[in-house]
């Protein structure tokens, strides 16, 4: 069996022009990690040992944005942005080593909204859970693999949590009557909900998805081309279905 942590980077609310002045962002990434249970206390350990060298208090939840940390008493003279950097690196080089695989989508919504494509922000949602299930699946049908796959997700307050259960049930539907092959028993019929401070797997793929939005939204790019190996591929060429660029039409 296998686990596949999603988390989202950028804001699901439609964005209609480039002007900064309207506040939300050009992009809309989702990311996925899938680790197999078997590599999962493996996975843990690398990340908290990152934890515990440099923070007080190591149950905590992690964010790529790194905001409200409190690092341990030795570190207080360190230059704070540099020490930050730091530590980034080392995560991003955790995942490098562990046993995972990446799977993101890229949303442009300017040229979506444009075109009529994205009405409401739930389409955005929507739009990324179809194409991440579909990553999934093509990796699983191009592997043979035929582990089941339970998807978790960050938990929020509780009217989030409902509109993320409710598209990611339209979109598994939506699959099992459009997309040939798609067999949505492959996955955990619900989203499973944790809280994160004590979930690393989705700590670990808010930092995936944080690399990826920011290589498009900052075009900063030097986390995200440490993760590229992650990706799958086929015969060492790079798939179309790792990271899904939505169409913008």
């Amino acid at each position: 069996m296998s686990i596949l942590y999603i988390d989202e980077s950028g804001t699901d609310a439609l964005k209609k022009s480039t002007d900064i002045r309207e506040g939300n962002s050009k992009y809309f990434i989702m990311a996925g990690i899938l680790i197999e249970t078997k590599d999962l206390e493996d996975a843990f350990y690398r990340f908290d040992a990152i934890k515990d060298k440099y923070f007080k208090d190591k149950v905590f939840e992690l964010k790529s944005s790194f905001k409200n940390l409190h690092f341990k008493e030795e570190y207080s003279k360190f230059n704070q942005n540099e020490l930050k950097q730091t530590i980034k690196t080392e995560v991003y080089s955790a995942i490098q080593e562990t046993n995972c695989l990446l799977f993101g989508v890229q949303i442009n919504k300017v040229p979506l909204c444009d075109k009529g494509i994205l009405k409401n922000k739930n389409e955005t949602y929507h739009l990324a859970f179809l194409n991440i299930l579909r990553a999934v699946l093509n990796y699983k049908k191009s592997h043979a693999n035929d582990d089941n796959i339970i998807i978790i997700l960050d938990s929020r307050e509780k009217q989030h949590n409902k509109r993320m259960y409710k598209l990611y049930r339209e979109a598994i539907e939506q699959h099992s009557e459009q997309l040939k092959g798609f067999n949505s028993k492959d996955f955990s019929p619900t989203l499973n909900f944790v809280d994160s401070s004590y979930t690393f797997g989705v700590q670990l793929a808010d930092f995936v998805a944080g690399a990826l939005w920011r290589g498009v939204e900052k075009d900063d790019k030097k986390y995200s081309r440490m993760l590229k190996e992650k990706f799958p591929t086929n015969n060492g060429e790079f798939v179309k279905f790792s990271y899904i660029v939505v169409p913008e039409f």
